[in-house]
C-alpha cells in the first residue's frame, strides 16, 4: 500500500484572505517557475506593489522531482538536496559510467522547493498565494503565465512514471542511472532512470521519448518489475509515485496571459526536458528586472540550441532505432563535464563540443531530411 508522502500541514501552507483587484504582479500558477519568480521577488524588502500567486493546488508540487547538473559555485543558489559525481548511460548490452570533475548531478524534491518558497512568501507582507483557479487574464500591471500547455500542442512527448521507495537498510547506490536499458518502442525510445535520494531512498522512473502519450500505468508497472528484479521485495516500501507528460518542443505557439514562464516560456530543454536550472536563473533575472528597471524581458531560447534540438527531435520521430547508439557515441566522445554542460546547454560552445563528438551521418541525413539513408 502506498503511504502518504507528506502531510500538507507540514509545509505550512497559509492563505490569508483575498487580494486586491489590480495587484502590481499576478503570477498564474504556483509550480516551480511561478514560485521561483515569487521567491526572487521576496528577496526585496519593499516592492512597488502587491504580488499575487494564483494556484488551486500548491501541494501538487510535492509529487515532483527536479534534477540538474551544477558547479560548486552554483550550489547555494540551486540548492541541491542530494548530489553525486557519477552517472551511467546505455543499453543492456553496453552500459557506460562517467564521473564528473567540475560538475555534479543534483536533485531537489518538490517538497523542498515548496517549503522554501512558502517560507519566503510568508515572510514578505506584499506577497500572497491564493488557492484559486484563474479563468481569464488578470488585470495586474505585470502578468506571468505558467499554466501547463495543452498536450496536443507538444511536438514530441516525454512521458514518465516514477516510484520512490524507502529501504530497510542502505541501498549503497551512488551512481545515477540517467538513461539505462535504452530500447526502441513503436513510437520512440524508452529507458529507466534510477536516482538515489539518500542512503535509504531511491526513485525509479521509466521514461519514453515518444510521438504519442505513453500509458503511465504500464510505465509504473515497469518500475515495480524493475524493483522486484533488482531488490528483495521485502526490503523496501513504496512511499509515493509520480508521473506526467512534458513537452519536447511545440507544434504551435499557444497564446499567453502576459509573459510566459516554465515550459510555456521555453525554459525547458526540448531535447532532454531539463529545466530546473534555466527556470531558476531566468526567474531570478526577471525578478531583478521587475524591481530595478520595471521592464521584465521574456526568456529567449538560443536559436542555435533550438535548431540542434529540432534535429534531435526529428531523429527520435523518424529513426528512434538509431537514438541509443547516437547518445552513447556522444557520451563516449565527450569528457563527462562537457557532456553535463551540453545536457544543460549552458552556452553555445557546449553545442559545438557536442557536434564534434556526435556521429556525423545521422545528423547530416536529418538535416537533409533523408532519414532512410541513416
Amino acid at each position: 500500500m502506498i503511504q502518504p508522502y507528506i502531510e500538507a500541514s507540514i509545509i505550512g501552507l497559509e492563505f490569508t484572505g483575498r487580494h486586491s483587484m489590480d495587484p502590481w504582479v499576478h503570477i498564474v500558477g504556483g509550480g516551480l517557475s511561478g514560485l521561483s519568480l515569487a521567491s526572487s521577488l521576496a528577496r526585496f524588502k519593499r516592492l512597488p506593489g502587491e504580488v499575487i500567486i494564483s494556484e488551486p493546488n500548491p501541494e501538487a508540487l510535492i509529487s515532483k522531482t527536479f534534477s540538474f547538473w551544477f558547479t560548486q559555485d552554483e550550489s547555494d543558489f540551486l540548492n541541491p538536496e542530494f548530489q553525486t559525481r557519477a552517472w551511467s548511460l546505455g543499453s543492456k548490452e553496453c552500459l557506460k559510467t562517467y564521473s564528473g570533475s567540475g560538475f555534479r548531478y543534483g536533485t531537489r524534491t518538490g517538497q523542498h522547493v515548496l517549503q522554501s518558497a512558502m517560507q519566503a512568501i510568508r515572510n514578505h507582507p506584499q506577497i500572497t498565494l491564493v488557492p484559486e483557479l484563474i479563468a481569464e487574464r488578470p488585470t495586474a500591471e505585470h502578468v506571468f503565465d505558467s499554466r501547463p500547455c495543452a498536450l496536443d500542442s507538444f511536438q514530441l512527448i516525454q512521458s514518465f512514471a516514477g516510484t520512490e521507495v524507502s529501504f530497510n537498510h542502505p541501498h549503497e547506490i551512488t551512481t545515477v542511472s540517467l538513461m539505462n536499458d535504452m530500447c526502441v518502442t513503436d513510437t520512440g525510445i524508452r529507458f529507466v532512470y534510477v536516482l538515489p535520494l539518500g542512503p535509504e531512498r531511491l526513485l525509479v522512473e521509466h521514461t519514453e521519448f515518444t510521438t504519442s502519450p505513453a500509458d503511465l500505468t504500464k510505465l509504473n508497472n515497469l518500475n515495480n518489475d524493475y524493483l522486484c528484479e533488482h531488490f528483495d521485495p521485502e526490503s523496501f516500501q513504496i512511499i509515493r509515485t509520480e508521473g506526467a507528460h512534458i513537452p519536447m518542443g511545440f507544434r504551435h505557439q499557444e497564446s499567453h496571459w502576459g509573459i510566459p514562464l516554465g515550459a510555456r516560456g521555453g525554459m525547458t530543454r526540448d531535447a532532454t526536458g531539463y529545466g530546473y536550472r534555466t527556470i531558476r536563473y531566468a526567474c531570478r533575472d526577471i525578478g531583478n528586472q521587475l524591481v530595478e528597471s520595471k521592464r521584465p524581458i521574456p526568456y529567449q531560447k538560443s536559436a542555435l540550441t533550438n535548431r540542434a534540438d529540432q534535429l534531435f527531435l526529428k531523429l527520435i520521430a523518424k529513426r528512434p532505432d538509431v537514438i541509443p547508439k547516437v547518445l552513447l557515441h556522444i557520451a563516449n566522445n565527450m569528457t563527462p563535464d562537457r557532456f553535463a554542460a551540453f545536457m544543460m546547454m549552458r552556452a553555445p560552445v557546449d553545442l559545438l563540443h557536442m557536434l564534434r563528438a556526435a556521429p556525423v551521418k545521422p545528423f547530416i541525413c536529418a538535416l537533409l531530411g533523408r532519414y532512410q539513408w541513416i
